[in-house]
């Protein structure tokens, strides 16, 4: 297995909150349990490293990433600065299948209710999917980054329960303002929805 392969299975991992921020990695129960040989596998956490997700610690070897109040703001904020400038060209780029699957989607999402880990792995498909859609490569790698940067936070709140009807409505709105072709809409939305996800974050940490 290859160390993208294997960078990839740890960051749907640490998605799925399987490992905690502040965890230890042990890159021999890893290695044992993803049947890979240690060296792409520290290659792997090297690329992982390099993207924030893990650091690489004195005395503990590498570890999830822990992030403060100030990093998961600034999180957000590199949020709103990313995804609102993809509308036009995701409006663009979408046709009607790519409704669709984003509405059934959205109403999986929806179904899952408070599970944490059902909702994380539908909405991070959600989320990519819209992105992908503007074929703006360099800028969706970000974003993908910054997604799982954030994701280990996010979760917390949903396990809470607390507004997911307003979050459900938003992928409800975002998938209408496809169908209609509106990227002015798209944006707004984009944005309320990030803030709204931001505002529930800082107030559970």
């Amino acid at each position: 297995m290859s160390a993208d392969v294997i960078a990839e299975r740890l960051r749907s991992a640490l998605r799925r909150g399987e490992f905690l921020p502040g965890a230890r990695l042990v890159q021999e129960k890893i290695a044992s349990d993803l049947a890979v040989s240690r060296i792409p596998l520290r290659e792997a956490l090297h690329m992982l490293a390099a993207e924030g997700l893990v650091v690489n610690k004195p005395n503990r070897g590498m570890v999830v990433a822990e992030l403060g109040r100030d990093e998961v703001d600034e999180l957000f904020d590199l949020r709103l600065q990313l995804e609102p400038s993809l509308a036009d060209e995701i409006v663009r780029g979408c046709r009607p299948r790519d409704v669709d699957a984003l509405r059934d989607l959205a109403e999986q999402i929806h179904d899952k209710g408070a599970d944490a880990a059902a909702r994380a792995a539908l909405n991070y498909q959600f989320h990519s999917r819209i992105y992908e859609l503007s074929e703006r490569r360099l800028t969706v790698r970000f974003i993908d980054q910054l997604l799982h940067l954030v994701e280990p936070y996010s979760r917390q709140w949903v396990r809470s329960g607390r507004d997911l009807d307003r979050i459900d409505e938003e992928h409800r709105h975002m998938v209408a303002a496809l169908r209609e072709g509106d990227a002015m809409a798209l944006a707004r939305v984009i944005v309320d929805h990030i803030v709204g996800a931001r505002d529930h974050v800082l107030a559970a940490l």
